[in-house]
């Protein structure tokens, strides 16, 4: 999208940011929607932190029309959790990774910790789950995803610029209560009614809206170059001899990757990372014991 774009302009306009501080993720409400039926059941659906009824928020499902895969994998352990617990499960990358990893070997490291103290941290008002997940999202994903879009829109010299994060927006927006951000589930929906009188009622009211993925499930799984590069980098005598990923393990379980899955794609990046920095730390330490007139990079 950059290349085509920058053939035609230098500037363009992104809008990263609108949905981590105007709640435009499906997540919210699938997150939502859970926690909802548990306060149903146990009679707590009028404490502080349901800005929205399990009622109300039904008509809105709609949108999660196209997400069936992952709602099963979602809801097939642990329902009815904490939501600090559930969400974890929502925005975790690999949670079947068993024992393709040598978890011994990793220390006392646990995810879930580093996750709970940003999800409900001091600066976070505790007033309603939309507030926590909004929260974690702007001070975690939307960094990385910043990230990627400066990095391929300059890779093609085109410069894109954020206007929903600018500053006066961002905390305009973190002083919008979360019932009315959130209403009846509406995702964006301050946004949604501002621009209702310049949108098309097909744009603002649209509820197939999804996240903007690669066929990762498609090219693993279905014969072609990718496949084969797949299961060539894991096959190889260097993936095999690490210490802390059993390699051998991933290969199996290509074909088992559910559809919206990125387990094999993350393990593919870590061995391909390990290939191009850690298996050639001894040039590294070499160059750096060298004069710099002598390094050749």
């Amino acid at each position: 999208m950059s290349a085509l774009a920058a053939k035609h302009r230098k500037v363009v306009l992104g809008g990263q940011g609108g949905d981590e501080i105007f709640g435009g993720y499906t997540r919210y409400l699938v997150a939502y929607f859970e926690q909802c039926i548990k306060g149903a059941i146990e009679g707590s659906m009028h404490s502080g932190r349901y800005v929205v009824t399990y009622e109300s928020i039904i008509p809105n499902l709609v949108a999660l029309k196209n997400y069936k895969p992952m709602l099963q994998e979602f809801w097939r352990d642990g329902l009815f959790e904490d939501l600090d617990r559930r969400y974890f499960r929502l925005i975790n990358r690999a949670p079947s990774l068993g024992d393709e990893i040598n978890w011994a070997g990793l220390g006392q490291y646990d995810p879930f910790e580093t996750f709970h103290g940003i999800f409900n941290g001091d600066n976070v008002g505790h007033e309603s789950y939309f507030d926590s997940m909004t929260h974690f999202d702007f001070k975690t994903l939307l960094p990385a995803l910043l990230q990627v879009e400066d990095r391929v829109s300059m890779a093609h010299g085109l410069e894109s610029r954020v206007p929903f994060l600018d500053h006066r927006i961002v905390e305009l927006a973190a002083t919008i209560p979360a019932d009315v951000k959130f209403e009846n589930g509406n995702m964006k929906h301050v946004l949604r009614s501002a621009m209702r009188s310049k949108l098309p009622a097909s744009i603002s009211n649209r509820q197939d809206k999804m996240g903007f993925p690669v066929p990762l499930h498609e090219w693993i799984t279905s014969p072609g170059p990718v496949r084969d590069f797949v299961r060539d980098v894991f096959s190889s005598q260097q993936a095999r001899s690490r210490e802390l990923i059993d390699n051998s393990r991933v290969l199996k379980r290509m074909d088992g990757e559910t559809q919206f899955g990125r387990q094999i794609w993350g393990l593919l990046s870590l061995e391909l990372w390990q290939r191009a920095f850690h298996d050639r730390a001894h040039e590294f330490r070499q160059r750096l014991n060298k004069p710099v007139e002598e390094v050749k990079l």
